[in-house]
Order: structure tokens, then sequence, then C-alpha cells
């Protein structure tokens, strides 16, 4: 099979497998983030949180990223990982990535064609190269958030994404 066959079939495989949603859902995920929660536990009064929302059709995922206590953030990425544990960037939010960050937010759309080439099955144990791979990772636990400053390069404040159905007419806040 063509490797570009199996990078579409694979995710569609790992859909299926991790259970049904409601045609009508999309899925709503949230993450609060810390130095705590960094592998190398890290000490700042800096915190955060991130919310995102993804359509329906797995197509496109709605993102605000908010960080408190004086952070001078640079960076910021989902990464494919388990808690505790490192991983590649899926998918950035800036630097790379088409957000613009203001110094507290982050917000906007990310597509399927804002994902990096990392591959994240040796710590996702799937690929995670799409927005619809990207929203069942997150929910099965296998994504966090990470912001990255001159300070601590490889990271200041972490969260793991947590997610729920939801439905369409739901309140979303953004």
């Amino acid at each position: 099979m063509h490797k570009a066959l199996i990078s579409i079939l694979l995710p569609a495989a790992a859909i299926i497998a991790s259970g049904p949603l409601n045609a009508a859902s999309g899925l709503r995920c949230e993450a609060k983030l810390s130095g705590a929660q960094e592998t190398a536990n890290v000490q700042t009064d800096a915190s955060g949180n991130l919310v995102v929302k993804f359509d329906a059709a797995f197509t496109k995922v709605d993102v605000r990223l908010r960080v408190r206590g004086g952070l001078d953030a640079n960076r910021a990425h989902f990464h494919c990982a388990r808690p505790g544990a490192n991983g590649p960037i899926a998918l950035g939010l800036f630097d790379p990535g088409p957000l613009i960050f203001d110094g507290r937010v982050a917000r906007g759309t990310l597509l399927n064609e804002d994902f990096s080439v990392a591959d994240c099955v040796p710590t996702a144990e799937r690929p995670v190269n799409n927005i619809a791979a990207l929203a069942f990772a997150m929910r099965d636990g296998l994504v966090y958030i990470n912001v990255h400053t001159p300070a601590n390069p490889g990271g200041e404040i972490r969260g793991q994404m947590l997610c729920k159905d939801h439905h369409e007419g739901d309140r979303h806040d953004h």
C-alpha cells in the first residue's frame, strides 16, 4: 500500500476503533496549564488555560489559549504524549503556527494544512497528522499543550488535554 494511503487510513481506523460520536456533535477539549505539569516541574507563577472546539466534521478546530502571570511566551504547540512524558510537536499554535499571540491570548482556527511532519506513533501509538486524528488523540489523553519561553525553552507551562462530546448548539465561548 502506498505511504500516502496508509497515512489517511490509519487515522480513520483509529477514529472508528475509538468509538462513535453523534454525527451532530463535535468535541470540546480543555487544558489547565501550570509549571508543575512540565516533566522538569518548572517553578513559575505563570498559568494558563486552553479551550478547543472541533467542528462536527472534524475538519477544523477553534482554539483559545489564555496565559496569566507575566508569561513571556514565544512558542506554543500541541504535542503527542501521555501525562508525564515528552513527545513531538503535532500542531503549532504559534512559532510555528498560524495564530497570533498578543502576550495574553492566542485565538483562531487551525486546519489540516497547519500540521507539522512529526511522527507521533512512538508516543501516541497512532499517526496524528490531521484534525480528526488530533481530536481523537486528545479524547484518548494522548495530547498536551506546551507553552515555551526564553527562560524555559523546553516549556514553562503545560496541560494535558481533557475532552467531552458536545452538541453544535451548545454555548462555547471563544
